[in-house]
């Protein structure tokens, strides 16, 4: 994908992980929740109380389920409400979207979501410094995949992008309306309770652009708003001419009353030989 994508499919790809890892908080909420309700069963037993269990909303992993005032909250999240931004040296971009699971985000099944953005961005064309506008949307739908900790969802739409450049570059092929398909599958795997693996591709026809992620993190400071995930991040973006390859750190899923932050810090590499940091950060909310 060319430099003039590296925004979007970014926050494309972002989104994906987030609803990966919304499916994900439901697995660790579980396996934290086994040893209460497994007290609270004993107490129960002693005092001669009948207890009785919540159906859970899929098949669960082997552990205990949710309290049943939890699961159905949980049931209840159908939507995911998102946004951020993407900042590097040569230009930023702004997104926000949702995506919608009929069945529940934290359910095997369907899942369709939005991706709308605008960014600005420059490079040179020959001696001249151009600066160009983006906006872009993305209408996708796909199916989520969960098998005990590890979770994917595979999706393919619609890709409509519109560039601008000042001064005029004629030969820029993506200035203009370019409307095209774009595809991705994304994974999220827990192999302890306390670690993360995710893993992300994408392609979109406008511009034979890719892009490739990957990512690995350790839960922190639990006893801090229940703590997050950090570690480190790979980023390979691309097309037929250019390459950007990114590599740093990331925060994820901090969470503070309703909503859940990310963020990411690194260094960037360019074949335009243009070197330098990048930053991104993501907030996202359910209902």
């Amino acid at each position: 994908m060319s430099r003039l994508e590296i925004g979007a499919v970014a926050s494309a790809t972002a989104l994906c992980r987030i609803a990966l890892f919304g499916a994900a908080l439901l697995d660790a909420a579980r396996r934290r929740a086994a040893p209460l309700r497994a007290m609270l069963a004993a107490v129960a037993l002693m005092l001669g109380v009948e207890t009785t269990s919540a159906t859970p909303p899929a098949p669960p992993p082997p552990v205990g389920p949710l309290p049943p005032d939890i699961l159905a909250s949980l049931e209840a999240e159908r939507l995911l409400l998102f946004g951020g931004t993407d900042l590097w040296r040569a230009g930023g971009f702004l997104h926000g979207g949702f995506a919608w699971a009929p069945e529940g985000l934290d359910r095997n099944g369907p899942l369709l979501r939005l991706l709308v953005g605008t960014g600005v961005y420059q490079y040179r064309s020959g001696r001249r410094l151009v600066v160009a506008g983006q906006v872009l949307g993305a209408l996708t739908s796909g199916w989520v995949f969960r098998r005990g900790a590890f979770t994917a969802v595979v999706h393919g739409g619609l890709d409509v992008q519109d560039h601008a450049t000042r001064p005029l570059d004629p030969g820029n092929p993506l200035r203009g309306l370019h409307i095209g398909l774009r595809f991705g599958v994304e994974t999220w795997w827990e192999p302890a309770p306390d670690i993360m693996v995710a893993v992300a591709a994408t392609w979109s026809s406008i511009g034979q652009g890719f892009g490739l992620q990957a990512a690995a993190g350790w839960r922190v400071l639990e006893p801090v708003y229940g703590g997050f995930y950090v570690g480190p991040e790979v980023q390979i973006y691309g097309d037929e001419t250019y390459r950007q390859l990114r590599a740093g750190l990331h925060l994820t899923a901090w969470k503070l009353g309703p909503y859940q932050w990310s963020g990411g810090v690194g260094w960037t590499m360019d074949t335009d030989d243009r070197s330098g940091p990048y930053v991104r950060f993501g907030v996202l909310t359910k209902m």
